[in-house]
């Protein structure tokens, strides 16, 4: 009888524990949250990692950092996971870099200069260290602090892509003629208007850069904003030994609508496993 009642209860809560551990294994992994004391940004910075399905410590990841964490990590986290889990993309570990401040924060994180021109070309003066022109340090901040703490917790390869979308865009696009980290930009619907087309510039004045794959999505509002970045694709496109470009116009999409296609679409053309 004894016997009987415990062949009871271990059968009971098998049926409990089954759905709670079948849990476990497919669902998505929880954010991560870390902080670091910035020497070059003065205060202290989070960063916000996600993990792959059957995430192991003894494989080394590729990185997908997302720029503008505070509205695209989610977003891009869950696309990842599910395109990884499903070998359409590298499984990767998901890094989110949210801002200080959004308002005045986002602008000096992720700006080098401060522009006398915004995105329809109309003349202005607002831009000052208040809101803009701090990407220097932010920068080293990436390469020099962030990306090293990552190293030390995880396992992680040197494929790395960078997300940037609007500022994150123009950001990506500036640190092209550097010996950055990164394999691979995305530049979705990128600022390239800020400083009237710097960034253009600059990819005049250095005819040789660093080997690098480049998605770049744009739409076409408005005029000013749109004709800069076409100016920077026929730059881009010049540099063919170098750039491996690929470019997507979005008709019907808007400046911000333009990121879920751009990075579904994206992801899986450069970060596929037998495209690497």
């Amino acid at each position: 009888m004894e016997s009987k009642s415990r062949l009871i209860f271990i059968s009971i809560l098998s049926l409990i524990l089954q759905p709670v551990l079948a849990q476990e294994t497919i669902c998505l992994s929880p954010t991560q949250s870390h902080k670091i004391d910035s020497e070059f940004l003065k205060e202290t910075r989070e960063y916000w990692v996600a993990l792959p399905l059957n995430y192991s410590d003894s494989i080394s990841y590729p990185v997908i950092f997302v720029l503008d964490a505070e509205w695209r990590f989610e977003l891009v986290r869950q696309i990842a996971f599910d395109l990884g889990g499903h070998h359409k993309i590298d499984r990767s570990i998901i890094v989110g870099i949210p801002h200080i401040e959004v308002e005045k924060k986002r602008g000096q994180d992720l700006t080098f200069s401060h522009s006398k021109i915004e995105f329809d070309g109309d003349i202005v003066d607002w831009y000052d260290d208040s809101n803009s022109g701090g990407a220097e340090k932010f920068y080293d901040f990436l390469t020099k602090e962030l990306i090293p703490d990552l190293s030390n917790n995880y396992p992680i390869n040197n494929h790395h892509t960078l997300i940037g979308h609007s500022y994150g865009g123009y950001f990506g696009a500036y640190i092209l003629d550097r010996q950055h980290p990164f394999e691979i930009l995305h530049l979705y619907d990128p600022s390239i208007w800020y400083s009237d087309g710097e960034v253009t510039r600059k990819l005049k004045s250095n005819p040789s850069i660093k080997p690098v794959k480049i998605h770049l999505t744009y739409q076409g509002k408005p005029a000013f904003h749109r004709e800069k970045i076409e100016e920077f694709i026929q730059e881009l496109e010049k540099q063919k030994e170098s750039i491996s470009l690929s470019v997507e116009f979005y008709e019907l999409e808007n400046h911000f609508s333009i990121f879920l296609d751009s990075f579904y679409k994206g992801i899986q053309l450069t970060n596929h496993p037998e495209k690497k």
